[in-house]
This record gives C-alpha cells, sequence and structure tokens, in this order.
C-alpha cells in the first residue's frame, strides 16, 4: 500500500448524513473541542491552556512507537518475504502483523507466498496487529496511562483466543477459495527474521531481567517495548541500500504525522467533553451494570465501523476514553484489552485491507461473498477476544 493511499485512509474527511465535509477529522474534533471551551466560558489563555494539555497528552510516547512502527514496516515492505510454506507463513502472521504496526503491509508481504493459506494468515496478521506488543496494547495502552509489561503479557491470552477464532473460521473458506497456490521456496529472509527476532528477544529478555534487577537507564529503555520497537527498526534499516534506507525513514515520518495529528485532536476533544458531559452518571450507570468493557468494546467498534483504519480507530478513541478512564473504576489494563478487541469489528470496505483481499482472495466472487467473510470473520475475533477479557476481569487477572 501506497504512503499516498495510507495518508488518505488514515486523514479521512468526516462524512455526516451522507455528505462528504472538506474538514478532516483531525480539524473537525479540533475545532469541535475549541468550541466546548467557549460554551462552558473559556476564553483567551485558560482555553488555549486547556487545549494545550489535552493536545499533549501522551504525544511523544506515540511518536517513540509510531514512528519506528512505520519505518520498520516500510523497511520490511523492501525485504521481500520467502518462505518454505504456507504453515510457517500461518504461524508468522502474528509476529508480522505485530511487528510492522500494520496489518495492511504484513498482508501484502506474505501473502504472495501464503497458498491456500492466506485467509488463514491475513486473521493471524490481524490478530496479532491488534492484541501483540509493539502495536495495539501499547498504542492503546499508552494513550490511557496504562502500558507495562503486565499489560503485554494479560494479552497474549487473548491473542490466541482471537486467533484461534479467526483460524477456524477461516478454514471454513479456504478449501472452496481459489487461490494462485504458487510460492517461492527457500528459507525465510533474513532480512526479515532480524528485526522481529530481535523485538520480541528484547521484550523476553526485559521481562525476565526486570522483576530481578534494577537495570541501568539505556538497558532499561532498549528492553522495554519502545525501546526494543526502535532498535528493531534500526537492525530493518541495516541491510537496505542508502536509497531505501531514506525512502523508509521519509515512509515512517508520513505515515506517523497524520495520525499523530488525529491523536492530539481526540486527546483534546476528549478533555473538553470531560467539562460538559456528565461522566459521573454514565460511569455510574455502566459500573453498577458491569457494562464498562461491553461499552468500550461498543465505542471503538462504532469508530472503527465508521473510520475504517485500524490506527486512526486506537489514535481517536484512546484519547477521548483516557480523559473518562478514572471515573470507568476499571484497571487501564481491562479497558486497553477491551478497546483493541472493539478495533476488530470489522474489515469493510472503507478499510484499505478490506481491498488488498478482496482483490487477491475473492478474485472474481460477489462483493456480498467478500463481506460476508470479511465482516463475519473479524467480528468473531473481536467477540472471541472480548468474551475471554470479561473473564479474566472476572477471576481477577486484569
Amino acid at each position: 500500500m501506497s504512503d499516498a493511499a495510507v495518508k488518505q485512509q488514515e486523514i479521512r474527511p468526516a462524512v455526516v448524513n451522507g455528505a462528504l465535509l472538506s474538514i478532516p477529522l483531525p480539524l473537525l474534533m479540533l475545532l469541535t473541542a475549541l468550541a466546548i471551551g467557549i460554551g462552558i466560558g473559556l476564553s483567551g489563555k485558560p482555553l488555549l491552556h486547556a487545549l494545550d494539555v489535552g493536545f499533549g497528552a501522551a504525544l511523544a510516547e506515540y511518536a517513540l512507537i509510531l514512528i519506528p512502527a512505520f519505518t520498520l514496516a516500510a523497511s520490511l515492505s523492501r525485504s521481500g518475504a520467502r518462505a518454505g510454506s504456507e504453515r510457517t507463513i500461518v504461524l508468522l502472521a502474528p509476529l508480522a502483523g505485530a511487528g510492522m504496526a500494520c496489518p495492511d503491509t504484513a498482508y501484502a508481504a506474505l501473502s504472495p507466498v501464503a497458498g491456500v493459506r492466506k485467509l488463514s494468515m491475513l486473521f493471524g496478521a490481524y490478530a496479532g496487529f491488534k492484541l501483540l506488543v509493539p502495536a495495539g496494547p501499547a498504542i492503546v495502552g499508552t494513550g490511557l496511562g496504562g502500558f507495562d509489561m503486565r499489560l503485554a503479557v494479560a494479552a497474549v491470552p487473548v491473542f490466541f483466543v482471537a486467533w484461534f477464532a479467526g483460524l477456524l473460521f477461516a478454514w471454513r473458506f479456504e478449501a472452496g477459495v481459489h487461490h494462485d497456490s504458487a510460492s517461492s521456496g527457500g528459507g525465510l529472509s533474513g532480512r526479515v527474521i532480524a528485526p522481529l527476532a530481535t523485538i520480541m528477544g528484547l521484550l523476553a529478555l526485559g521481562f525476565f531481567l526486570n522483576s530481578r534487577m534494577e537495570l541501568p537507564a539505556l538497558p532499561a529503555f532498549l528492553l522495554c517495548p519502545k525501546g526494543a520497537l526502535l532498535l528493531g527498526a534500526i537492525v530493518s534499516l541495516l541491510p537496505l541500500s542508502h536509497a531505501d534506507r531514506a525512502e523508509a525513514l521519509e515512509s515512517g515520518m508520513r505515515r506517523a504525522a497524520p495520525l499523530l495529528l488525529t491523536i492530539g485532536a481526540a486527546s483534546a476533544l476528549g478533555a473538553m467533553l470531560v467539562e460538559v458531559l456528565p461522566v459521573d452518571r454514565y460511569a455510574h450507570f455502566l459500573v453498577s451494570t458491569g457494562l464498562v468493557l461491553p461499552a468500550l468494546f461498543l465505542f471503538t467498534a462504532t469508530f472503527k465501523v465508521a473510520k475504517g483504519s485500524s490506527m486512526a480507530t486506537f489514535a481517536g478513541t484512546s484519547g477521548i476514553v483516557a480523559a473518562i478512564l478514572p471515573a470507568l473504576h476499571v484497571s487501564p489494563e481491562a479497558a486497553t484489552l477491551a478497546m483493541c478487541a472493539g478495533a476488530f469489528v470489522s474489515i469493510t470496505p472503507n478499510d484499505s485491507l478490506y481491498w488488498q483481499v478482496r482483490q487477491d482472495v475473492f478474485a472474481g466472487q460477489t462483493e456480498s461473498s467478500a463481506m460476508r467473510v470479511l465482516t463475519v470473520g473479524s467480528a468473531l475475533q473481536g467477540c472471541a477476544a472480548l468474551l475471554t477479557i470479561c473473564g479474566m476481569q472476572a477471576a481477577g487477572l486484569i
């Protein structure tokens, strides 16, 4: 997927009553926050200070995640994945989706060698991106102020449930879908393995060491998810030519910039909404009825259906929810995982991933067939994840 297509997908103008407005979503959210501030009587310096505080919340942390993640994705897309078997691709897909922080890029890189297992690979990459560090939990958790290794560990069983649900669903259709089964021989490219292994190895080492000793500043940073992702991105750049390296870095910056703008605008809007809405009343109702996690799931799912882009969903929803989270009396880990589960719903035509899979897997078939498989499959993954999260919360694990 080109950078221009990504930019168009992640800052899409808002649609109201079927009419296309010329105001992009981040600007619309920022103007709404400004209007709310004026409406509650803020003016001059107090108004600007409130917007500054809201807009800047966790923005630097997001930059440390998004820029290396998108640079890594751009580097790996230039590395040329190869695999010896379809099973290898299915097993690798979740790590690729998480490591590239982009299911679109993971699918584009692996689909040429996935054979008849393209749907299994798709749902694996989708689950990895939503529920494995350094992707979904790191991005949403950073916005909610609760990202740490406990969250990364808690996300793992939820991921396996969602992955297995996707695999079961995919297996029903793969035998009857025509694929080009030609695949490349040879082992998986070392250029792909090295950065992903670097990230996973550093995270595993960090989890082992951090519970046993206090590390100096630099090792502590490199063994945390943000540091591991940054080092993984650097490793992915090393084998590239000077020109490809420069293009990958520019791609990472271009893709991160609109999302950082969306995150800042959503955070400012969330801070203003807390000032005008009876958040405590709504929160008390949700807490008393035990509907906090389903409500966060539905809120994120609604945003995903309306927006299409998974990254834009993470960016837009986390900034808003962060402002009201203290009133919900739920752990940041549980809230983060519920929102990650909601972002599964769904792979529809306003999602660029839909068109990649539609043209690759469902060529020659009706639009309704593609819609049914992709929408239902992703929704089942999200619902399975939500049930797992609710069970973990009930058991006191999160």
